[in-house]
């Protein structure tokens, strides 16, 4: 007779089908929990600055995660716009890597290649029979490359940056999975290339900044410009905090990611914006006339002194004529003559403490000509120095050699204009100057 043992009527039960399901929906959780938490990596690595090729490879092995069949590259577009330049491929073959490192783009150079210079995505179901590879096919083969979809990494502007790649090693076309893979992907590539380019245009602009606050006598502007640009670095930053306040959340918003990405690259290209101001006052160039309108850059100085003008509490005000006629002349001299007006109004209102502090910036076009006055509320002229301050070393500062407005002089009359100064019936001075206007 069997006698039965205890283990054996412990039978193990097959689980329900909900309990199978809450394993299912557990996992694809858990997994999806592990990408966010991945991405908040990535983007904590931008904000920290890390070297752009840690960010790009640790993004490629993210997304790579994502799938065991593949792998992914990160190619970014040369300088001159016409090259492909590595990025990040940490799963490919060396010898693959860099046989491709700064080959062409072009309309029949593999998928990468064709995908920059399209600025749309290529997909190549089969390397060995697409004719977008017939050049590429003996780089392909020893790296056992059979099928390779990629997507332009585009810039807030719509600018090629590199692209983003996904490799198999068999024939293979989309199932529509994939999409959100590359969509994460090339948002975050393009978050790190732009935030790298605007630091390294920071770090490139330092010296010309310097030379620029001597050669103009600008170390106020100087002050405003830097605190402007950490203003907008600061915006970079903050976006990318709200991104990863996002992704922490339970549910992941790429919509709200996306916008936070957009944002940042919003202020990247301000601040770039700001630099090239800065690099164009500062660069020695000769004349070029050209049609301008003033009330542009009129916005355009008003933007780089508005921080000096915020901490000195100064109320900044414009009245910019409509329709204001075109003027011709030199973008950059009429900058400065516009930036040395303001700069001297701001310095006018130093110490006043006994009425409200306002500047303001006002246009018009009257008989011809296209008029520009920059008033203040400081300590005003005297009568007698009204026309002694466009002298050339005369100066009524405890700082400063004299020159500003006599050269601003200069420059107005050798456009055609006059420049002149006059005392307020209130406090304060307004400079005005004319222009001709272009055209009959």
């Amino acid at each position: 007779m069997h006698e039965f043992d205890e283990s054996e009527m412990l039978t193990e039960v097959p689980p329900s089908r909900g309990e199978a399901r809450a394993r299912v929906i557990s996992k694809a959780e858990q997994d999806e929990e592990n990408f966010r938490k991945g991405q908040v990596r990535i983007l904590e690595m931008i904000a920290r600055n890390a070297p752009l090729s840690e960010i790009l490879k640790s993004l490629v092995m993210l997304i790579e995660a994502q799938s065991p069949d593949m792998l992914c590259s990160v190619l970014l577009l040369s300088d001159d716009g016409n090259h492909i330049r590595h990025g990040a491929a940490p799963s490919l073959p060396d010898e693959y890597v860099k046989a491709i490192d700064g080959a062409p783009i072009g309309p029949r150079h593999g998928s990468c290649g064709t995908a920059m210079y399209r600025g749309r995505s290529v997909v190549v179901s089969d390397i060995q029979e697409d004719p977008l590879w017939e050049d590429y096919r003996a780089l392909a083969s020893p790296a056992g490359l059979r099928a390779c979809w990629s997507t332009p990494i585009m810039s807030g502007r719509g600018k090629v940056l590199g692209s983003f790649a996904m490799y198999y090693r068999q024939p293979q076309s989309p199932t529509g999975s994939e999409a959100r893979l590359t969509d994460v992907a090339t948002h975050i590539a393009a978050l790190a290339i732009e935030h790298q380019s605007a630091q390294e245009l920071l770090r490139r602009t330092q010296a010309k900044l310097a030379h620029a606050t001597q050669v103009t006598g600008m170390r106020e502007v100087a002050v405003s410009i830097g605190q402007e640009i950490n203003k907008t670095l600061a915006a970079i930053v903050d976006n990318a905090d709200r991104s990863l306040q996002s992704l922490d959340e339970d549910k992941l918003n790429l919509d709200a990611i996306r916008q936070a990405l957009t944002n940042i690259s919003t202020d990247g290209r301000r601040t770039i914006e700001i630099i090239a101001r800065i690099r164009a006052l500062a660069k020695p160039s000769v004349p070029q006339k050209v049609a301008l309108n003033l009330n542009d850059l009129a916005r355009e100085v008003l933007d780089l002194i508005a921080q000096e003008a915020q901490r000195k509490r100064i109320a900044l005000q414009t009245e910019l004529a409509d329709s204001l006629p075109l003027v011709p002349g030199d973008r950059v001299q009429l900058q400065q003559v516009l930036l040395n007006l303001v700069m001297n109004s701001l310095e006018a209102m130093n110490g006043i403490s006994d009425h409200s502090l306002e500047l303001s910036v006002k246009t018009a076009s009257e008989n011809g000509e296209v008029m520009v006055a920059v008033t203040d509320r400081g300590t005003g002229i005297k009568p007698q120095e009204i026309e002694r301050v466009f002298r050339a070393f005369h100066t009524t500062k405890n700082v400063g050699m004299g020159m500003g407005l006599a050269i601003s002089r200069s420059i107005i009359e050798a456009h055609g204009g006059r420049l002149w100064a006059e005392p307020n019936i209130g406090p304060g001075t307004t400079f005005k100057f004319t222009l001709p206007r272009s055209g009959p």
